[in-house]
């Protein structure tokens, strides 16, 4: 029964250089942005290394898992918006001898604005038993929750003993606009049932669920409190230090690199406050066993 089996790891994918900055965010978008938007975003991507390292992280992912998974599967990864895409990785897998596919979102949380997008780029593909079995959502899987009490823990362990107890944990994950809640998408609800299990496991004594990387040209509501105003009332309230875990990520990206290792990081430094980020999930091997888990329990 070799390789029968294909997984596909979708996710939004990212410039693997800077001259792939504007093509990925065209693309994205939906058309190209305007040049001094580029630009910015160029200059962001110079402060993390010149390129995402999401689509190394996701193929990294997708070997592991294969190793994981063991004989009679194979593992690729698909991206939205940057190569290869979902579609490629697809045809790739039909000619490699795969009989059936599970395409599985790298966002464990199901929104429309992501996992359907997800979706929409398997629908289509296929015939009869190759069609593509999309798995939208596992925010609750006990790997899954397993693998960020690790990071949770090791992330505490970073502050000095003696204060270690009075840290605050602030979960976050990227907002999106409130009129996908309002029509009863179920992404919030799952983010609040994911961090509250982790904090439970993990003996956090006080946390907060904070929401970012909003879009900048943002004209109607988005899920708040978002971080920044999240950690001005912990400064008002003479809390000092912070462990921030991107629980709505499960790779290293932009939003984790930029907007939390920099930008994040720099205001409760203005704040006072002592600052610290759980590690992503990236290749660790508990969040790889959550996700060959995920993958046996769908088939």
């Amino acid at each position: 029964m070799s390789n029968q089996t294909a997984i596909i790891l979708i996710a939004l994918g990212g410039p693997r250089s800077l001259d792939e900055v504007g093509p990925f965010i065209a693309a994205f978008m939906g058309r190209p942005a305007p040049p001094p938007v580029v630009s910015a975003v160029i200059e962001r991507y110079k402060l993390i290394g010149g390129k995402s390292p999401l689509p190394e992280l996701v193929q990294a992912q997708a070997h592991a898992l294969k190793k994981q998974l063991g004989s009679g599967f194979r593992a690729y990864e698909g991206f939205r918006y940057s190569n290869p895409t979902v579609a490629e990785s697809f045809d790739k897998a039909i000619t490699d001898g795969a009989q059936r596919v599970i395409a599985l979102s790298m966002s464990p949380f199901s929104t429309e604005v992501t996992t359907g997008a997800y979706k929409n780029a398997c629908d289509g593909l296929g015939s009869g038993g190759t069609c593509p079995l999309f798995i939208p959502s596992w925010h609750n899987n006990p790997l899954f929750i397993d693998a960020w009490v690790e990071k949770v823990i090791a992330g505490l362990a970073m502050f000095p003993a003696a204060t270690r107890n009075s840290v605050i944990v602030i979960f976050t994950s990227h907002s999106i606009p409130v009129r996908y809640i309002t029509a009863g998408d179920p992404y919030k609800k799952q983010i609040e049932e994911t961090v509250g299990l982790v904090a439970a496991k993990s003996g956090v004594r006080e946390w907060r669920i904070a929401w970012q990387s909003k879009g900048a040209r943002a004209t109607e509501p988005w899920i708040e409190p978002e971080v920044e105003p999240t950690l001005d009332k912990l400064a008002q309230e003479g809390h000092k230090a912070v462990l921030e875990v991107p629980i709505g990520f499960t790779c290293d990206h932009m939003e984790t690199l930029y907007d939390i290792d920099i930008v994040h990081r720099k205001h409760a430094a203005s704040l006072g406050i002592s600052f610290e980020r759980a590690q992503s999930l990236n290749t660790s091997l508990l969040f790889i066993r959550a996700l060959a888990d995920v993958v046996k329990k769908a088939l």
